[in-house]
């Protein structure tokens, strides 16, 4: 007789915050077949020892989303229990002492605009009133808050336990999950009180993900990190008055909070990061409820500091240190969603567990059961990692941020460490030209040019750099640019079926005839954007497909998942050995057609069509397109021979005024000509909130996501609007508050300055219904007003791209 194995719809692997969390959401969601395995007990790896500050004054929508949705989740369990999960709705102050911090606090408040999250900006006085031992000399402003603050981390899990044990799910404590393999559909979970047959696996192991992750075939970008905070004696002066807020300073990178009558002091160091367990080794199993020796050493300067800032603080002893690893990712986002692998989730790579533990569970649990969240998702979407992410690279850009959490978040920022990470050939060529770059998925992409070893200046308003990139997109406008994108993701599809397959996928229909060029969206089992992809049929049963870098790895896999058993598709991924440079303006054909024997008239080689030619001699994919709006071609070839054709360009394109093009440039070009980017065509809306009816021919043919878009069409809740900021020294970055007569009704998602008709521009997203006219958006706490735009800035007829000549 064979023992009988069980079978769930759902394993769980890891009983901290982020596993309870994402279990209770799954059963709020009807999905009550569950069963979560913790190895010893609940909360007993790093949720046990958090410090648990839940904070409303946060950088992002999406930041701010996840943690009004964990107070909102914690609060109702509690109701709902009984049980007390030790909330101290003590509000809060984010202090600023630069005046680029300032201008963060600016920008926070639009964030509380957008949500509805009661805060205010004030000065030092209104800091002093508010916490009258928090010394506010250097104080320039702060924003306060009032309905956030900080909980018990193990009554919260507790409570959200005995929540999902009420819906019918199954927690298991010390049984621990020692191994996996696939069976069938299934997977196959070992563990110490035997096997389980599990249709989906959710990795919320924190500090033990990376070995989890292995029996999965995944390399889980996580590094768990040591963070301090300590407890002071009895502080006389809390005896006889309210808890105090909590407060948040960069000056010693952490948070002073009160903690019954002690204080607590938190510290982010800002010069070391010190890690346990590095990859690929991960955690001992047999380590619970650990904890290390505290480093003052490491933390002595910053501790000075704080007990500066707070000085009833300095004389007393510390009667506890907690020093717990708490893991942390190289971007610093956490990773939720799908793994890559079939039917498994990862919640974890979470460094503020409490704060984010009960939205991540709540966008973890919808994109289960729904196929979509409420919420733009792609910060948190695991698969954002490219092939890039060694263990070398997890581990050092990890440090990088951890070291850098407290640094001020200005636009343009970017991580140090491991710089240049990859590069491709023409690198040195341009680095030689004054290209100044950014990181993008690993890779290098020049973002101005300007004098050899030149910083870039960073920062919310018009930076140095504005008169670069304005040089760069007038001369492309009037004779020729060329950009290095080589940082493309592109796809090979082939077969027979090939054609089959991208139809299946496609909202659009494909090219039909060889040559053509399409662009197609390819939605989620709900009718929302999973991408956005460029296909040029080159023959039958031969494609080619181009899509942003960061979506190289989601969109192969993506394809790669919908190809049917029986279907003749082979799938190869050109993204790490080709390259592609953009070459536009109204000189890009004379300058072409010296490069090769192809007819490159419209007669012979039409706008949006593709040919497989030679340029200098070397093989070519050569697409008549152009984001810039203007006449060019993408030159798609490998990269190892990408510079002699780089070279050779300019060596002919000198003559006709040929400039390097960077992507700020590059940038203001698109927003001339209101092109759609990644930031318009995000995970939470579909293509008629969007205005892309046209892209969707829904007519004698099926698609993923058709039945589900069509039955939205009438009952679209959102408007894209192309506007017109009328604003002299700041442009839109993306997901600042758009108001109406004060009233948030929507949100930016991307901008920029319109170099050539000096503008600044913005896409904006407004409920449907919202008027046209009266819209302001919130820069810097600052409302300026907007006109709403019918047809591009520059060129609303689109003739200079299919011009002749």
């Amino acid at each position: 007789m064979t023992d009988t194995i069980r079978t769930t719809q759902v394993a769980i692997i890891g009983g901290g915050i982020m596993g309870v969390a994402a279990q209770f959401q799954l059963a709020e969601n009807g999905w009550t077949d569950t069963i979560l395995f913790e190895k010893a007990e609940l909360t007993s790896g790093s949720t046990w020892h958090a410090a648990g500050q839940i904070a409303h004054a946060v950088g992002s929508r999406v930041a701010g989303w996840i943690n009004k949705t964990s107070i909102e989740t914690y609060k109702r369990v509690e109701k709902e229990t009984g049980q007390s999960i030790g909330w101290h709705e003590v509000g809060g102050f984010r202090i600023a002492t630069t005046d680029d911090e300032v201008d963060w606090m600016k920008s926070i408040m639009g964030v509380g605009k957008l949500l509805d999250l009661p805060m205010e900006l004030v000065g030092p006085e209104e800091v002093a009133k508010g916490n009258p031992f928090y010394k506010v000399d250097d104080v320039k402003a702060a924003v306060q808050t009032f309905e956030d603050g900080h909980i018990d981390p193990s009554g919260v899990t507790m409570a959200l336990a005995a929540a999902t044990r009420a819906r019918g799910a199954t927690i298991e404590r010390h049984n621990r999950v020692v191994g996996a393999s696939r069976q069938g559909d299934m997977w196959r979970l070992a563990t110490e009180k035997g096997d389980v047959l599990a249709e989906h696996v959710v990795i919320a192991a924190g500090s033990y993900a990376n070995q989890v992750g292995e029996w999965f075939g995944l390399k889980i970008p996580s590094v768990s990190c040591l963070h301090h905070y300590l407890v002071t004696d009895t502080v006389p002066e809390f005896l006889d008055r309210p808890e105090l807020p909590v407060m948040r300073d960069n000056a010693f990178g952490g948070y002073i909070r009160q903690e019954q009558k002690s204080g607590l002091i938190g510290i982010y160091e800002g010069h070391v990061c010190p890690t346990v367990w590095e990859m690929p080794q991960g955690a001992p199993w047999a380590a619970e409820n650990e904890l290390f020796e505290a480093d003052y050493d490491s933390i002595g300067d910053f501790l000075m500091v704080a007990f500066d800032k707070m000085p009833i603080l300095a004389e007393l002893g510390i009667k506890r240190v907690v020093r717990g690893a708490i893991t942390h990712t190289p971007d610093g986002g956490m990773l939720v969603g799908p793994s890559g692998a079939p039917n498994v989730w990862l919640s974890c790579g979470s460094s503020i567990g409490l704060a984010w533990g009960g939205g991540a569970g709540k966008v973890l649990a919808d994109w289960m059961a729904h196929g979509e969240a409420e919420i733009n998702t792609r910060s948190m979407d695991p698969r954002r990692y490219g092939d890039f992410s060694t263990d070398n690279f997890i581990v050092e850009r990890t440090k990088d941020e951890f070291m850098r959490r407290h640094d001020t978040p200005c636009p343009g920022k970017q991580f140090h460490s491991l710089r240049p990470l990859n590069k491709h050939p023409l690198y040195d060529r341009l680095a030689a030209k004054g290209a100044v770059f950014g990181e993008v998925a690993g890779w290098e992409r020049p973002r101005y040019f300007g004098k050899v070893g030149e910083v870039e200046q960073i920062g919310w308003g018009h930076q140095n750099w504005r008169a670069n990139a304005m040089t760069e997109a007038k001369a492309t406008r009037a004779a020729a640019g060329v950009i290095d994108l080589c940082a493309f993701a592109q796809f090979e599809i082939t077969g027979r079926d090939a054609g089959k397959l991208l139809d299946r996928l496609s909202a659009n229909k494909i090219p039909a005839k060889d040559g053509s060029i399409g662009l197609c969206h390819l939605l989620t089992d709900k009718g929302r954007f999973e991408t956005e992809i460029t296909i040029w049929r080159i023959s039958e049963g031969r494609y080619f497909t181009g899509s942003p870098i960061a979506r190289a790895n989601p969109d192969f896999a993506w394809m790669q998942s919908h190809v049917l058993p029986d279907e003749d598709v082979a799938l190869t991924n050109r993204t790490n050995d080709w390259g592609m440079l953009a070459l536009s303006g109204p000189a890009s054909r004379a300058i072409l057609s010296q490069a090769t024997d192809a007819n490159l008239s419209n007669a012979a080689f039409r706008w949006l069509s593709g040919q497989e030619i030679k340029v200098f001699g070397v093989p070519c994919y050569a697409l008549r397109v152009a984001f810039t709006g203007e006449l060019g071609w993408e030159l798609h070839l490998p990269l190892d021979r990408i510079a002699e054709v780089y070279d050779k360009l300019h060596d002919i394109g000198a003559a006709h005024g040929l400039v390097d093009l960077g992507g700020y440039a590059f940038n203001g070009l698109r927003m001339e000509k209101a092109y759609r980017a990644s930031g318009e065509l995000t995970t939470d809306i579909g293509m008629f909130d969007v205005g892309l009816d046209r892209f969707f021919r829904p007519e004698g043919r099926d698609f993923i996501g058709k039945e589900a878009a069509l039955a939205t069409k009438d009952h679209v809740g959102w408007e894209l609007l192309y506007c017109e900021v009328h604003s002299d020294r700041i442009d839109v970055h993306g997901g600042e508050a758009v108001l109406l007569n004060g009233a948030p009704v929507g949100l930016t998602t991307s901008g920029g300055h319109g170099y050539t008709v000096d503008k600044s521009l913005a896409f904006v997203f407004v409920r449907k219904g919202t008027p046209h006219q009266g819209l302001s958006v919130m820069l810097l706490n600052q409302e300026y007003a907007m006109t709403v735009l019918d047809e591009p800035a520059f060129d609303p007829d689109n003739l200079r791209p299919r011009q002749d000549g």
